[in-house]
């Protein structure tokens, strides 16, 4: 069952002012209380299509694929890699970073058996080669078909269009991967050698995992809905996404202590429900960012479409 269109034009009118009234927004505690007025909108809309569209139980889904995906996707990503020498001697810089960004307290033990099953794959045959490969395109697939529901598009992708968007995907993000690796990696070079660097290069190191996060996220607003996408809408939606997965990494490092203390009672199984919790928060927190943009998309939409209706009257 779709949102009601009555219900959207009812909070509409809150969210939009006329232009008379900006106008008359003069001072800042008048503009601070309209704007709070309309972040406050958008989040209900936002929490309204987020329990409508079950987004619980797509991140479970989702959380299952992507154990059964995590070696065939990375050893997709090696591969691509490998076809450039410039961007195959980053592989262990990689490594290094997609360990650093997992969950603490089990990154640990989870990522040696990772690239250990990952290199192990190379030596398939050809049909398990395909089985890897069909194996990480289903991942996507899951994931294309939660984020078209949580648009509410019926209108399914070709074949051929679906194997263009996962490809684009998969060759994005090692790109995007080795970029920032080459741009960090000669900032904190030339920090090494003394040299002095400016304030703003400073706070981009220090903001590095919220750019990633962002470029991520910015990939798959605008490229998985089967819809013609802001680039506006999906900027703001992949920042609000990346600040959540940058707390939500912070807050697993702040009780990192206590994951010790788990590890000790259970041993290496310890690794597996951290793991396992902070993989569901993590796709809990990419879908709430598709499920934003699609409610920007969706409340500009209807303005158009109210706006055009005025029109005519």
């Amino acid at each position: 069952m779709c949102i009601k269109k009555k219900f959207l034009i009812k909070y509409l009118s809150l969210c939009y002012c006329s232009n008379q009234l900006k106008q008359s927004l003069n001072t800042m505690p008048e503009r601070l209380i309209y704007f709070f007025l309309v972040f406050k909108r958008y989040g209900y809309l936002t929490i309204t299509r987020f329990n409508h569209s079950n987004l619980s139980q797509k991140a479970a889904q989702l959380t299952l694929s992507s154990l059964l995906a995590a070696v065939p996707i990375i050893t997709i990503i090696v591969g691509i890699l490998s076809f450039t020498p410039a961007l195959e001697a980053m592989q262990t810089q990689l490594f290094q970073l997609i360990e650093q960004h997992l969950a603490p307290g089990s990154s640990d033990i989870v990522m040696p058996y990772l690239i250990k099953f990952s290199a192990q794959s190379k030596n398939l045959p050809a049909a398990g080669l395909v089985a890897l490969v069909l194996t990480a395109l289903l991942l996507l697939n899951s994931f294309e078909s939660s984020v078209q529901s949580i648009w509410e598009i019926r209108k399914a992708r070709k074949i051929r269009e679906r194997l263009l968007t996962y490809w684009a995907i998969l060759t994005l993000g090692p790109i995007i991967f080795a970029s920032s690796l080459s741009l960090y990696g000669t900032l904190i070079s030339i920090q090494i050698h003394g040299t002095q660097t400016n304030a703003w290069i400073d706070n981009l190191l220090e903001l590095g995992t919220i750019t990633l996060y962002f470029l991520m996220l910015l990939t798959l607003n605008f490229l998985t809905p089967n819809a013609e996408v802001s680039l506006k809408w999906a900027s703001i939606s992949a920042l609000a996404g990346s600040i959540g997965l940058f707390i939500l990494n912070t807050i697993f490092s702040s009780f990192a202590q206590f994951f010790s203390s788990y590890q000790v009672v259970y041993g290496a199984f310890a690794a597996i429900p951290i793991f396992l919790i902070w993989l569901q928060s993590s796709w809990l927190i990419v879908l709430a960012s598709i499920c934003l943009c699609a409610t920007l998309h969706n409340i500009k939409t209807t303005t158009q479409q109210k706006n055009l209706a005025s029109g005519q009257d």
